[in-house]
């Protein structure tokens, strides 16, 4: 089925023209003009132009149309909707009970506005520092990421609209850092860290997922049947839909050059990935294609049922036969307390304090009385939320957003008015002098705030941007950056660095100059009051670094994570490499403080056996003894034997997030097996296996204990013993979220359809086919009868009937479409 930019579809002449070319699928936003503050449509626009749309195709093809779109943190498009921090922020929490908010309100503003269809959440896993989707994805750990991911999706789909996992597979770590570019992975590393979360989607029942753009060592993943078919089909098992990114199919002929013309790369795809929809997006070459290619036999009749089905699927579980237009009832909620709050408590939880010398934080009533704020991000709710923030780019404005307020204005509020501290605007997200009327700025009047004032705090980052339009930037912060904090640092006050950025910047130098600093990440609309909230002491700062933050600007560092580093140095193909980082994943300091202590494991050898859990517990205490509450991320890491292949030299294992009072003390048990010593050895597409290979495993807490020492109480080591090395099949992936059955893909008969009905249905010609059959209407509305008229989420095989008229079928009642088991 094509999917068509809702640009190219832009009035309702053009609309009915794609109806009847029996287009079934649409994406994008409703392009508008700025209306006062207003830069997005509200629910009335987008339900509105949704239900015009739907009715043209209901009345054509007697078919649903399905329509998706970019909620990335939030209903990025929606007038009204709360957008919430960015993914890597909700990652710097540490903390998936609050990813639940983030599903469950995206999904319903999203829904709100008659949409039944997210492309997300991103679960790509960060490698390369400058690429410049880095802060869509939760991090570069796998668990993280899978957690945080599968917890998304099951509330973003409790909600009845459809989560979509992007972007399958290995499109975060091109190699030259820049988005789009290709990668280079070697199985091990697909399996055990860019597969887990998609692993951990498929366990979550996610109902459908997007590929992407690049090549993965050299084979276009738009032609790439061993990671369609192999792995995300045959290893893990997944039956939703799959729809590819921006125009990927297409492609394969203008980019990557392995074919000649369109229909080339249509046959090639459809022949070798399991893609059901391809986003076009403005013309319907891709129905042209597949009439041609199945008329020619080039197409075969069997990888189009399969197509045909899953979209059916879908529409089905979504209800879009009965309710076109999904959200009536969730209209008023729309930005409602609930929503605000859910986006406040990841912004604020999301702080990562990453040094505050002589406690310079908080700023008590007292300090507060000898404030300075200035910098490029300071008075911007844009630039705290970064791309895909109302327009695809994003903006550096703060009048358009309906919610929340800058660092600035948030700092007014709490103090009790402007005149409680000084501002200057100082400098631009490019470097340059700036004065808070939009002019070229005076250094000398920074200066001169800056000496009257105890305390500087410098709101500084990165402009919005989102995908490829990010790839021009350096990585290191412009140079007016630092000399503009050197210059403030010389007049003797002391300097707060709060850094709103999206990726590790290099700050050349400023971290130096700087009493406190804090990673603010993009927490938008409510990140100005979050980081308020901080720097004053209202919120404890419990948040830690998702990602490796590096200090130079080596490919190898940038590029590094942090399973493959020691304090300094990365290690890569048996060698070790310099790589000085500014933090390291999992730093993160509070306004209190946290001992560990009783580090125990419940036995130190353990021997393989088939039929036994192979199970044992690593508990630890943790004690606040600090004088306020506070929250700590208690986090287990795990490191193989060094002789074993593709050691990684720690690999998050665990974690839990506390809550502690001053004084409090909790006892932390993980409980793990063998699946937790072994890693992914199968030959892809022949079903997943792991090993486990004898020798010493070793367990610790905290992200910078060294084990190397003679004695670390931290530290513990296991004994293990697989006397036949045997391989094992995994378990569930994912640490928060529950087990779920993953039973293998398996394939039945379809029951014979003539060949038009079955391109029509993958392609959008068969939307032209008339699906009103007694036989489904009837038992469909029965089934909704005693359900209430909710959503048909468990939609099985067996459900999707549908009646189908053509000229060659007039007098036929039913059809049973089959499809995958």
């Amino acid at each position: 089925m094509t999917q068509i930019d809702l640009s190219a579809a832009n009035t309702l002449e053009k609309v009915s023209e794609f109806a009847q070319l029996n287009v079934g699928s649409y994406f994008n936003f409703i392009g508008m003009g700025r209306k006062g503050n207003r830069v997005t449509a509200n629910t009335d626009e987008w339900r509105g132009k949704l239900t015009d749309m739907q009715t043209i195709h209901m009345k054509r093809n007697k078919i649903p149309m399905i329509f998706g779109i970019d909620s990335v943190h939030g209903a990025t498009y929606v007038d009204g909707s709360v957008l919430f921090p960015q993914s890597i922020n909700t990652a710097a929490t540490f903390n998936p009970v609050l990813a639940q908010g983030l599903g469950k309100y995206m999904a319903r503003d999203t829904k709100a506005a008659g949409i039944p269809w997210i492309f997300g959440p991103t679960l790509d896993v960060t490698r390369h520092k400058h690429w410049p989707r880095v802060y869509e994805t939760f991090g570069e750990d796998p668990t993280v990421v899978a957690d945080m991911g599968a917890v998304v999706i099951e509330h973003i789909q409790q909600e009845g609209i459809a989560a979509c996992f992007k972007h399958f597979i290995s499109y975060s770590d091109p190699t030259s850092g820049l988005d789009q570019d290709n990668s280079e992975l070697s199985s091990y590393e697909i399996l055990n860290y860019f597969m887990p979360p998609f692993k951990a989607a498929v366990e979550a029942d996610v109902w459908s997922g997007m590929g992407t753009f690049i090549a993965l060592n050299k084979v276009p993943l738009a032609a790439n049947e061993l990671m369609h078919r192999g792995l995300l089909r045959g290893d893990l098992g997944f039956k939703g839909l799959m729809v590819t990114d921006f125009n990927e199919i297409n492609l394969l002929q203008s980019r990557h050059r392995v074919v000649k013309t369109t229909l080339e790369a249509v046959e090639l795809s459809m022949n070798t990935t399991s893609y059901d929809i391809s986003m076009v997006p403005s013309d319907d070459s891709f129905i042209r294609s597949g009439k041609l290619l199945v008329a020619q036999n080039r197409l075969p009749e069997a990888r189009l049922r399969e197509s045909a089905f899953r979209i059916m699927k879908l529409k089905l579980k979504l209800n879009l036969f009965d309710v076109p237009v999904p959200g009536a009832d969730v209209v008023s909620q729309l930005g409602d307390e609930a929503s605000q709050l859910a986006a406040l408590g990841i912004a604020q939880e999301s702080m990562v304090l990453l040094k505050n010398q002589d406690n310079v934080l908080p700023l008590t009533p007292e300090k507060a009385a000898s404030i300075f704020l200035t910098g490029s991000s300071a008075d911007s709710i844009g630039l705290m939320c970064g791309g895909w923030s109302l327009w695809w780019q994003g903006t550096y404005m703060s009048d358009v957003f309906r919610l929340g307020a800058s660092v600035r204005k948030a700092m007014e509020t709490t103090l009790g008015g402007p005149d409680k501290f000084s501002y200057y605007h100082g400098f631009d997200t490019d470097g340059l002098l700036v004065n808070n009327d939009g002019k070229a700025g005076d250094l000398e009047t920074a200066k001169a705030l800056a000496a009257k004032a105890e305390y500087t705090v410098v709101v500084l980052g990165e402009r919005a941007y989102a995908e490829f339009k990010g790839n021009d930037d350096k990585q290191p912060l412009p140079p007016g950056f630092l000399t503009y904090v050197q210059a403030l640092k010389s007049t003797g006050t002391k300097i707060i660095l709060v850094l709103v950025e999206g990726r590790p910047r290099l700050l050349n130098g400023m971290a130096e100059l700087a009493h406190a600093i804090i990673f603010a990440g993009l927490p938008c609309e409510f990140g100005g009051q979050a980081i308020v909230d901080v720097l004053l002491g209202k919120v404890n700062p419990s948040g830690k670094m998702a990602m490796t933050y590096p200090k130079t600007e080596t490919s190898i560092n940038l590029a590094t994570p942090y399973y493959k580093r020691t304090t300094s140095y990365c290690v890569k193909d048996g060698a070790t490499f310099d790589c000085p980082a500014e933090w390291q994943f999992g730093d993160g300091l509070s306004y209190t403080s946290f001992t560990y202590s009783n580090v125990s494991i419940s036995t130190t050898s353990l021997t393989y056996s088939a039929t036994e859990s192979n199970g044992y517990t690593i508990s630890v205490t943790v004690q606040n003894t600090g004088l306020i509450h506070g929250q700590e991320t208690v986090l287990l890491f795990g490191t193989p034997p060094a002789t074993r292949v593709n050691a990684e030299t720690k690999l998050l294992k665990r974690y839990t997030k506390l809550s502690l009072a001053a004084g409090e003390a909790k006892v932390v048990t993980f409980s793990l097996s063998h699946q937790d010593l072994g890693y992914y050895s199968n030959d892809i597409g022949h079903g997943l296996k792991k090993d486990a290979p004898s020798g010493i495993y070793t367990f610790f807490i905290k992200h910078d204990t060294d084990c190397t020492a003679t004695s670390n109480p931290l530290c513990m080591a296991l004994h293990w013993d697989n006397p036949t090395q045997a391989s094992f099949n995994p378990t569930s992936t994912s640490n928060a979220v529950a087990s779920v059955d993953n039973p293998a893909a398996t394939s039945t008969s379809v029951s014979p359809i003539s060949m038009n009905l079955i391109v029509g249905l993958a392609t959008g010609v068969g939307c032209a086919l008339v699906l009103m059959g007694i036989a489904y209407m009837v038992r469909q509305k029965k089934q909704q009868r005693r359900r209430g008229g909710r959503r048909r989420a468990n939609i099985s095989d067996d459900d999707v009937v549908v009646v189908m008229e053509s000229k060659e079928q007039r007098q036929q009642d039913a059809v049973l479409v089959g499809g995958p088991k």
